[in-house]
């Protein structure tokens, strides 16, 4: 049973310009503002301009944003989202806030970032200083289908986002663990986005040398189930213009480095994207081998510090 947590204070935003086109961050203006939308920024009076940019709102096809002061931490311990989240496509007969954690399920193999129609993409009303900093998201993960995704990381749309997965896939032999950082991005000129990214083996890898042997099956079998025992913590790094996915969790003994077990951290490669940008998200994901089968979730606390 996960013990209910005490509501933590929020950070303060301060507000500042992004553009966007997605209807849902209408929808969020519209709720800040309390008040009808104008059709266009022309025919707002100087006072209503300003009042609505002080409420974060649309105004014509610009919407204003809040930036993120760190450090950011939400431990999701309400009844409903805070106000600074909104579930992109929601669906609220998949997630609901319990226990001072998100739980939330996913079927259909189709919950994917770059899935313009994926339902309960969790995506932060505020964007991210231009800044150095470390994302974590905690999760307990159910690999019930074994083909399940989560991801964490800075959002812009279904064609922009630079982000930390980690992903169960079982192949022959059984599940398998893989952690990756992915940058996605349409580049000038281009009809179609371009992806970049690094991809690490945790089992047949750091954690477990061989796991499509009897000995090396039963060591990955005990990670795998760690994901839903105790959990894990999903992170994204970033340092100037290189972004790093991690993840920290409690591997059995006779695994990892030392073989002693414990708490473990392994890493990616860094991509690297210039220009700073997007809103942090999380989601619960699967790839489409999944098909009908039921994946399940428990979010449990979001913190974003400034690197030191």
């Amino acid at each position: 049973m996960i013990q209910s947590k005490r509501r933590h204070a929020r950070s303060a935003c301060r507000p500042r310009r992004f553009s966007a086109t997605r209807q849902v961050l209408a929808a969020t203006a519209l709720f800040l503002a309390g008040a009808p939308l104008a059709g266009a920024q022309e025919e707002l009076t100087e006072a209503e301009r300003q009042r609505l940019a002080a409420a974060d709102v649309v105004i014509g096809a610009e919407v204003v944003l809040p930036e993120l002061r760190l450090p950011f931490h939400d431990p999701f311990d309400g009844r409903a989202l805070a106000e600074h989240w909104t579930a992109i496509n929601a669906d609220e007969n998949k997630y609901v806030l319990e226990d001072g954690a998100i739980f939330a399920l996913q079927s259909g193999g189709n919950a994917h970032p770059s899935n313009e129609a994926a339902d309960n993409v969790f995506v932060a009303n505020g964007i991210m200083p231009d800044q150095d900093f470390d994302l974590s998201l905690r999760v307990k993960l159910d690999p019930k289908t074994g083909y399940e995704d989560v991801w964490v990381g800075l959002w812009a749309d279904a064609d922009n986002y630079l982000a930390a997965n980690l992903s169960v896939y079982t192949k022959g032999c059984g599940a398998s663990l893989y952690l990756k950082v992915s940058n996605r991005r349409t580049l000038s000129g281009e009809e179609k986005p371009d992806e970049t990214g690094f991809t690490k083996n945790l089992l047949d890898g750091p954690i477990v040398k061989r796991i499509c042997d009897k000995k090396g099956r039963a060591a990955g079998d005990q990670v795998i189930a760690v994901l839903n025992d105790t959990g894990f913590t999903l992170g994204l790094s970033r340092r100037g213009y290189r972004y790093q996915a991690s993840i920290t969790l409690d591997v059995p003994p006779g695994t990892g480095g030392t073989g002693d077990g414990g708490t473990e951290t392994y890493s990616t490669s860094f991509v690297s994207r210039v220009e700073p940008f997007g809103q942090p998200f999380f989601m619960l994901g699967q790839s489409s081998k999944a098909g009908n089968g039921e994946t399940s979730a428990l979010f449990e606390d979001l913190t974003i510090v400034a690197a030191q």
